[in-house]
């Protein structure tokens, strides 16, 4: 009761998917708020997702958010978590939810993973006492970005490995039974164990197809290096999200996480150079030394709800 008080204070009313579409479509989001996600992982749990949205005086849609089954923010909750949801390849690491930014409301829904994008938006939001949560984010390939030495190292890197037999293959010319294959097959030879969740992955590669990113090293023949990453278009961003990945540690002589960490990230700045978007490169939470190297960190906010 006191949270849908909350929601209709805030200025919220319940909605439809469509609606919902079109705020996305307006004020752009992230992957885990993106409506194609939201509906595949419906489909696949049996969610009950349900629409809040906003409208300004004269109808114009100010926003919108989704919720599962009124407990929580669909697909990034606890609920959600119980039922399966982390058997599918995507990072719950920041949440954007498309609001317009020039607007002030209350979301009545917990969350410690609040983009800064939503910050001045969310008035029941802080960054401060959020115990210094943080998502890393690429650095530009352009000017403020990595240095040139860094850019000169990293294109010598590539040179070497194509010369001594290497390739090159953008993983949308693959199936997704074959980049299921490629993807579980490295991360074990890179971690020790293989996943068991091949049909959720092969389910989600087909399902959201255009929405996957990257490219696939492989040497004389064989498969050495693959970054598992999802994209999600906004008008002003692309969000890029570095799920997981695996090498073939035989091949440590030519540093094949580092070629393939250096073609997929070059290719996202281009395309978003391309398109005149923003880029918005995700590694997930500072929890490695190598991230700093690649990013920069940015905060992390909490909603305060009941």
């Amino acid at each position: 009761m006191i949270r849908k008080l909350l929601s209709f204070a805030g200025g919220w009313r319940k909605g439809t998917a469509e609606e919902y579409r079109a705020c996305y479509n307006l004020y752009g989001g992230s992957f885990v708020t993106h409506p194609d996600v939201l509906n595949f992982m419906q489909r696949q749990l049996n969610l009950r997702h349900k629409y809040y949205v906003m409208h300004a005086p004269n109808g114009a849609l100010l926003g919108g958010f989704c919720t599962n089954a009124n407990k929580e923010i669909a697909i990034i909750g606890r609920a959600s978590k119980k039922i399966g949801i982390d058997s599918f390849m995507f990072n719950k690491d920041e949440m954007i939810l498309p609001i317009n930014r020039r607007i002030k409301t209350l979301i009545p829904y917990r969350s410690k993973i609040l983009s800064s994008i939503n910050g001045h938006s969310v008035i029941n939001s802080t960054f401060s006492l959020n115990s210094q949560r943080e998502i890393c984010l690429a650095k530009t390939c352009g000017k403020g970005g990595y240095s040139s030495s860094t850019k000169n190292s990293r294109n010598r890197e590539l040179k070497k490995f194509l010369n001594s037999g290497g390739d090159v293959v953008d993983q949308a010319l693959l199936t997704p039974n074959q980049l299921a294959d490629i993807y579980l097959e490295l991360f074990e030879r890179r971690w020790g164990v293989k996943p068991d969740n091949k049909q959720q992955m092969v389910d989600m590669i087909t399902s959201l197809r255009d929405m996957i990113f990257g490219y696939v090293l492989f040497y004389n023949g064989q498969p050495c290096a693959f970054q598992f990453i999802t994209r999600a278009d906004s008008p002003k961003w692309i969000c890029f999200d570095y799920v997981n990945g695996g090498y073939d540690r035989e091949q440590d002589g030519f540093c094949p996480g580092t070629i393939v960490t250096w073609l997929n990230v070059r290719a996202a700045y281009e395309l978003c150079e391309r398109e005149g978007k923003e880029m918005r490169y995700s590694f997930g939470k500072p929890t490695a030394p190598y991230k700093d190297r690649w990013c920069e960190r940015a905060p992390l906010g909490r909603t305060l709800a009941v």
